[in-house]
Parts: structure tokens; sequence; C-alpha cells
């Protein structure tokens, strides 16, 4: 059976690329899932899915802080 929050991850990983507000939910949904699927000893799946959407949230949360820093640096 996949993990729903799996998709939910990935999903709001991809949003959070174009906009930064979806980053927290997107590592939020993505870690808790992926600590569930390896948890469930083989009964859940989409693993892939879950990390891809928590990497995804860190990569838009680290480039809006390096954004907003350069920002506030810059002016």
């Amino acid at each position: 059976m996949r993990d729903r929050a799996a998709t939910r991850a990935l999903v709001l990983g991809l949003l959070a690329l174009p906009f930064g507000i979806f980053a927290p939910f997107a590592i939020w949904t993505g870690a808790r899932s992926w600590r569930r699927i390896r948890a469930s000893g083989g009964d859940l799946h989409g693993a892939t899915s879950a990390v891809g959407g928590l990497v995804a949230g860190l990569t838009a949360l680290v480039a809006f802080l390096v954004g907003t820093i350069y920002w506030l640096v810059a002016s």
C-alpha cells in the first residue's frame, strides 16, 4: 500500500520550488512520511516520493534563506 503522505510531500516540495512558503510543509510531511514508511517493515511504499519532497523542500528553504540574506545585505 502506498503512503498518501509521500505523494503529498512530493507535491508540496515541487510547489515549494517556485513558492517558498510551501517549504516547511514539504519538509515536515516528507520527513514524517519517510519515518512512517521505514517503520512499516515493507507494508507502506513511496519512500522515493517522500524523500523527493523532503529534498525539494529543503532546497527551496535554502534558496529562500540565501535570497533573503542577499536581499538584506545588498540593500
